[in-house]
């Protein structure tokens, strides 16, 4: 398949829905998109995924969609590239924040005199936990209880909520910046709700 194959009759037919028009484009178009992908973003299974998010968005968009198409493909493969980069930068600046508030943390902890899950499993805690936990923004603290009660990964959270994978981040982490401020006493149990932040993120 060569992508000389598309011309305007093609990108006609794509218009009115034709599905062996759309199924032409992704054949002869598929290959070389990924090459141009991985141009950018250097992962093959990256780049198959916003290749096929830019099909997708190809077919939704059909009705609007003109020729010369070429240029659209490429510009809309450049752009899903971007999106992942910059969420990549985004998730790695705050991945980078909170392994240096755990190594704070862990530091402040040795030095106290508090001993290991001195205040675990104890109906107090749990009860300020909660307590703190319910303060929170009402947003941010949909997000935590199901993240943190419910033991659900941000992907499935963003999913429930209709909200994106970043957005979900950035309430657990807003979440974790207060609890970790109203439950600054309670050292031991702050550690643990940081680890558990960083081994799902």
């Amino acid at each position: 398949m060569s992508i000389r194959q598309i011309d305007e009759q093609v990108i006609v037919r794509l218009s009115k829905g034709e599905e062996s028009a759309f199924s032409l484009l992704y054949d002869c178009y598929y290959t070389y998109l990924n090459t141009v992908a991985l141009c950018y973003v250097f992962d093959k299974n990256v780049a198959n995924e916003i290749v096929n998010d830019v099909f997708v968005n190809v077919w939704h968009k059909r009705k609007t969609i003109i020729y010369p198409i070429h240029f659209y493909l490429v510009q809309s493969v450049k752009n899903g590239c971007l999106n992942h980069i910059r969420a990549q930068q985004s998730h790695d600046r705050i991945m980078s924040e909170h392994r240096k508030q755990l190594l704070e943390f862990q530091e402040e902890y040795v030095l106290s005199n508090h001993t290991p899950l001195e205040y675990i499993e104890t109906k107090e805690i749990e009860m300020e936990v909660r307590s703190a936990v319910e303060r929170l923004p009402e947003k941010c603290r949909v997000v935590f209880e199901q993240y943190f009660y419910l033991g659900k990964v941000p992907e499935d959270i963003a999913t429930d909520l209709l909200i994106s994978v970043s957005t979900v981040r950035v309430h657990i982490k807003n979440a974790l910046d207060k609890l970790r401020i109203s439950l600054k006493h309670l050292i031991g149990l702050t550690i643990f709700l940081i680890i558990k932040i960083i081994s799902h993120f």
